[in-house]
């Protein structure tokens, strides 16, 4: 109960600070929530009723790190049409099961049969979608993932992270605590340090950038000599992340053969023709990516959906309009951007030639080192697990349905 006095009076102050940060939804009774709990035969952990019948029974949230969530209520969960039948069976999980990780199936490591393994991962997935978990907010930003809380089995009462990647367990997390650490932007730190305490092996990047390279048939050029690398850095006045030097020096300068959708990677040479490597990136500080991204009320702003392009929002149209785009660059506007390279260009399944999106690497500012999309509408930075991408992560990323 003191849990959630606390987070009452965390939302409160936020609010006295912004009005409308934190809009609670009206409380239910105890018996609407009995009623749910003997519908699907289930008994919720006791800091999330309290919540619902004390604070409120969900939420609209303005938030300048993620934009606009919704903090789904119970009272709406027939409505949602989330899977039913078996929320009363246990939660088949004890640790996360990331297979964009590394994870496997129990029991099927030496199993070499393609059919049979996507066959074990889609019983695995239907488990973990629709057992014992209750969904209680899906992130509607760039990277889309599902919060559960976990409402049957060995972990009952914590949050898990849904995405395309895997399962993410946030180790003894409660509703409560999570709620306390989305609030308050803690989130991504938290999830860092479990992921540390989980998945030690998964720090060293270069091994994993191998292992990928290896099992997808990459072909990579030559790498590239530490002595051009410094060259192309003092021609131009930069100097790269230790990421994408690891990538030039021991993996590769650019790709001979790659899938579709890593249609293009660019060498060394490809950018030399660049000449504002060395100017500030449009995005130096995070007050610079709020400003950009949200609006005054705390909404993310999408840009090329409801809004105009993001070029002609934040850069001069006339200056790309009618003009070629040079290579390595797609399209003209991309031009406009300075301080940072394209690295990897996506194409299209049926013409892997024509590239709709480039993956550049950010070579200033606050978010120095990371890889973000650009498309001809908008420009988005790129997570994963709350972790930025970089140079070494980017491939998989984009292999394992990431944007």
């Amino acid at each position: 109960m003191k849990k959630v006095e606390a987070l009452k009076q965390l939302i409160e102050k936020m609010n006295m600070e912004k009005p409308d940060t934190v809009q609670l939804k009206p409380v239910i009774s105890s018996e609407q929530v009995k009623a749910f709990e003997k519908k699907y035969k289930v008994t919720l952990p006791k800091d999330y009723v309290e919540f619902i019948t004390q604070v409120g029974d969900g939420a609209l949230i303005q938030s300048d790190t993620y934009g606009t969530q919704e903090l789904l209520s119970l009272g709406s969960y027939d409505a949602r049409k989330h899977p039913q039948e078996k929320m009363n069976l246990p939660f088949p999980l004890k640790r996360s099961w990331m297979p964009d990780w590394g994870d496997v199936i129990e029991g099927a490591e030496d199993e070499e049969d393609e059919d049979v393994i996507e066959q074990l991962m889609e019983e695995r997935w239907e488990k973990v979608e629709t057992q014992g978990n209750l969904s209680i907010m899906v992130d509607n930003t760039c990277n889309s993932v599902e919060w559960l809380l976990i409402v049957e089995g060995m972990r009952k009462g914590e949050i898990w992270e849904l995405s395309q990647y895997g399962i993410f367990r946030l180790a003894k997390c409660s509703f409560v605590r999570w709620l306390e650490l989305f609030l308050t932007n803690g989130i991504d730190n938290f999830m860092m340090e479990c992921k540390k305490a989980e998945y030690p092996q998964e720090e060293d990047f270069l091994e994993l950038c191998r292992k990928f390279i290896k099992k997808n048939k990459v072909v990579m050029n030559p790498p590239a000599d530490l002595e051009e690398i410094r060259a192309f850095e003092e021609r131009h006045n930069i100097s790269f992340p230790d990421d994408y030097i690891i990538l030039l020096n021991e993996i590769g300068n650019g790709v001979k053969k790659s899938p579709w959708y890593l249609s293009e990677m660019y060498t060394l040479s490809d950018n030399d023709c660049q000449k504002n490597l060395d100017k500030p990136f449009f995005i130096q500080t995070e007050e610079d990516y709020n400003r950009t991204f949200f609006d005054e009320k705390g909404h993310w702003i999408s840009y090329g959906r409801r809004e105009k392009p993001i070029w002609e929002c934040i850069f001069d149209k006339k200056d790309y309009e009618g003009k070629d785009a040079e290579f390595p660059w797609a399209m003209p506007q991309f031009q406009l951007l300075q301080g940072c390279i394209p690295i990897i260009g996506r194409g299209t399944p049926a013409d892997e030639k024509d590239i709709i999106r480039q993956y550049v690497l950010i070579l200033n500012g606050k978010y120095r080192g990371e890889i973000w999309w650009i498309s001809e509408e908008t420009i988005c930075r790129i997570t994963s697990e709350g972790l930025p991408v970089n140079a070494l992560t980017i491939m998989d990323h984009i292999t394992y349905g990431g944007q």
